[in-house]
């Protein structure tokens, strides 16, 4: 049984990436009916993960977390799970009692991390859980449960020490309202969802990289190419890194932008500056995340472009799927962003109203991403002939190891 864990970051107030929560998939469309214990299956598919993809693609040096109820809690199976690297997140129908709080105050006694999931701070709710609140490090309090205008005087009744995290947040103005209370970190869709600044200036960067794109657009002729790239040393130094890194395998010592130009080829070369254009992503809050999701997407839209026999689209699917967070990095409307570049008709249509094939693989590799519930993206996978779902899942597990090979970029 194939499987794919699909992640949601967890920032701080500086926007960095604290952790991630970790969404458990499996291409078996019949898995409800092969496990009747919902728990051990989310157990046996994370240790089916670690143990086939590793740790490091799915959560590098971070923390991820993972959400338990009370089966899984009293299981053998989370002793599986290396505790150094998970913290487990308890289910708000989670069923309390005497030998659960038993359980859960041995198991942080051995070193195992635990947080509140879905809390909304109501008085049954605190009243419940607040025996274990001495063995909880964070509580995910749920601000579409409980309201912005009524968040603050619900999180003051916690009165409590223990970081809180707000989650479910789907708007930058819900993040601005958290950020003035009593939180300490962030979870939600808000950073892919840009504050639009009328008249923001592209940096220096990002603008070579758009000009050098134009060029190749309308001349892919290698000397051309390298006499472009030779008065860009920023481009040139990113490039021999990209070359460099786990995402390819030549074996040639590189002399020379122009071998490096032949090798990746103009329309590899144009897709990797769909990439470049997000510049220094530590530099911006959200930046890194943003970076890593505009790869997968990338990835994932090369790959299944190649499954469905479409090599001719491979290319333009990787340009779409990086250029698919340009205007949440830049912070301006992807519509002014394509009056910067000359890009082709049916990449913007991707891009702007996810029409036509290229903008149903973006759909793809965005539900894939970031969808808690997968069986709504499959259901709409139906009408494709061209690749199963085992196929889709292995173009994630694909797409999370090229973003694992090409962090460093």
């Amino acid at each position: 049984m194939s499987t794919y864990v699909g992640r949601q970051p967890i920032f701080d107030k500086e926007g960095v990436c604290f952790g991630y929560e970790l969404l458990y998939r499996s291409c078996d469309q019949n898995n409800i009916a092969t496990f009747q214990d919902s728990a051990k299956a989310t157990a046996r598919v994370m240790v089916n993960m670690v143990h086939n993809i590793g740790l490091a693609p799915i959560i590098g040096q971070k923390v991820g977390y993972i959400n338990v109820d009370e089966t899984m809690l009293f299981s053998d199976a989370i002793l599986l799970l290396p505790k150094e690297h998970f913290g487990f997140e308890i289910l708000e129908h989670t069923k309390i009692s005497p030998a659960l709080f038993e359980r859960v105050k041995h198991l942080h006694s051995l070193g195992y991390r635990f947080s509140l999931d879905d809390f909304d701070c109501s008085d049954g709710m605190i009243n419940a859980y607040k025996p274990l609140f001495p063995y909880i490090e964070i509580i995910k309090v749920d601000i579409q449960a409980i309201g912005i205008p009524n968040l603050k005087a619900s999180i003051d009744k916690l009165e409590t020490p223990i970081p809180l995290l707000a989650e479910k947040i789907e708007t930058h103005e819900e993040y601005e309202a958290c950020l003035k209370l009593n939180f300490h970190l962030f979870q939600g869709y808000f950073f892919e969802k840009p504050v639009i600044l009328s008249g923001k200036q592209i940096e220096p960067l990002t603008a070579n990289a758009l000009r050098l794109m134009n060029c190749i657009q309308g001349n892919n002729d290698v000397a051309y190419i390298t006499e472009k790239f030779e008065t860009c040393p920023d481009l040139v130094y990113n490039l021999l890194r990209h070359v460099n890194s786990g995402a390819y395998h030549f074996k040639n010592k590189i002399t020379s932008i122009k071998q490096m130009i032949l090798l990746l080829g103009p329309q590899k070369i144009l897709s990797w500056l769909g990439l470049f254009l997000y510049g220094a992503p530590q530099n911006h809050p959200f930046g890194i995340e943003i970076f890593n999701n505009a790869k997968f997407r990338a990835k994932v839209m090369e790959e299944l472009a190649l499954t469905c026999k479409k090599a001719e689209l491979a290319n333009k699917a990787f340009l779409t799927g990086s250029l698919s967070l340009i205007d949440t990095y830049l912070n301006i409307s992807m519509l002014e962003f394509l009056n910067h570049v000359n890009l082709d008709d049916e990449i913007k249509t991707a891009l702007l109203f996810h029409e036509g094939f290229l903008g149903e693989l973006l759909f793809i590799a965005t539900e894939m991403n970031h969808s808690s519930d997968t069986d709504a993206t499959i259901e709409a996978l139906k009408h494709y002939p061209c690749f199963n779902t085992d196929q889709l899942y292995q173009a994630c597990t694909n797409a999370t190891l090229f973003v694992e090979n090409t962090e460093h970029e």
